[in-house]
């Protein structure tokens, strides 16, 4: 059997992931206990850990038909219609409209009256509003806003969207006795940047832009059908450029994401995401790791499967949970798109 690394929400349904290599690594804390009267110095092992590693392609969607896009001039459209999405979200029915101008006035219509003080906050980067938990919504749900256009950033050749997250040890005794000396970890702080390299076009003036600290939205279309999107607030950090004589003039930018202070009204909801449509080519359990990161949980699974399935004789997978560390994704005119997934380990592994 091949071998495979499997993903699951609840510990029943495991979708492979599209990788072609994997790594499994458990680890114990080295404590010294050295006594008098020895010559040797004698270490214990103390508290453990695991993880995996493992990319994960995403098939059918070579590099070079990836959209790196960014926001152009703001213009404004009213009365636009909207769809429940769940709960009390709703989105904008324009697709080409969802991208919104934070540092303009939102107004938000329910039945034709204006309600935009029972918003709790909006999506500005895929067009959504969701009103407070106490309101009740009549409809239909109409909005006004500034939208952004979207255009092709530069010459690219390839893009790198780093996605991390930190974990937080919440390793205690009790928890420890319980589960045979393993460590615990949370989802912590997540960081988000943007790299691009490619042909240097003096048309777009790059360079000013990282003297002017300028705000703005990046989209990452991966497969370039507008079916898995990822969009967030950034700031140019670095540009440079290089090249020989008679050569072609190779550019380099990197952008960090913003996280913006909530004091639009209403409120950004989130500085940076994802969104999939229906039809998207985007693997189930790539999903799931994407999923994992945005939402910082540590409730998913994972099957290391060396033989391919579980119950093989001898047993030689692991399955336990985990917290996602590494969701960065990648790719280039010569390469498919590829995500490079790290899953700490949270408590402990089974044998299977």
């Amino acid at each position: 059997m091949a071998k495979s690394i499997k993903i699951s929400t609840d510990d029943v349904t495991y979708v492979t992931l599209p990788g072609s290599q994997g790594e499994f690594s458990a680890d114990g804390e080295a404590i010294e206990d050295t006594i008098l009267g020895q010559s040797f110095t004698s270490m214990d092992t103390g508290l453990t850990s695991w993880s995996v590693s493992s990319d994960a392609i995403w098939k059918g969607a070579a590099g070079y038909i990836a959209n790196l896009m960014s926001v152009g001039t703001p213009t404004a459209a009213t009365g636009e219609a909207t769809t429940l999405v769940s709960g009390k979200t709703y989105q904008i029915d324009a697709t080409a409209k969802e991208i919104w101008d934070r540092t303009a006035t939102v107004t938000v219509y329910d039945n034709a009256v204006d309600h935009t003080a029972d918003v709790a906050n909006v999506d500005y980067l895929f067009g959504q509003v969701t009103f407070d938990t106490g309101y009740s919504v009549t409809g239909p749900i109409t909005v006004d806003v500034e939208y952004f256009p979207i255009a092709v950033i530069g010459c690219a050749q390839s893009y790198t969207l780093t996605m991390t997250a930190n974990t937080i040890d919440n390793t205690c005794f009790n928890t420890a006795q319980a589960n045979g000396g393993r460590r615990t970890y949370d989802a912590g702080l997540r960081t988000v940047s943007f790299e691009i390299q490619g042909v240097y076009s003096p048309t777009e003036d790059w360079k000013t832009e990282v003297q002017a600290r300028t705000e703005i939205i990046i989209e990452v279309d991966p497969a370039g059908d507008g079916l898995s999107v990822a969009r967030g607030f950034f700031k140019l950090a670095t540009q440079s450029q290089s090249g020989a004589v008679g050569a072609l003039e190779e550019e380099s930018l990197t952008f960090n994401l913003y996280v913006p202070t909530e004091s639009t009204n209403p409120e950004v909801e989130i500085p940076f995401g994802w969104k999939h449509e229906a039809g998207t080519t985007l693997n189930a359990g790539c999903r799931m790791i994407l999923d994992s990161w945005e939402q910082e949980l540590n409730t998913y699974y994972m099957n290391y499967l060396p033989s391919g399935t579980p119950g093989q004789s001898p047993l030689d997978g692991v399955s336990g949970q985990f917290v996602v560390t590494d969701a960065s994704l990648s790719g280039d005119l010569s390469s498919m798109n590829v995500f490079q997934a790290s899953m700490q380990g949270t408590g402990a592994f089974t044998v299977i």
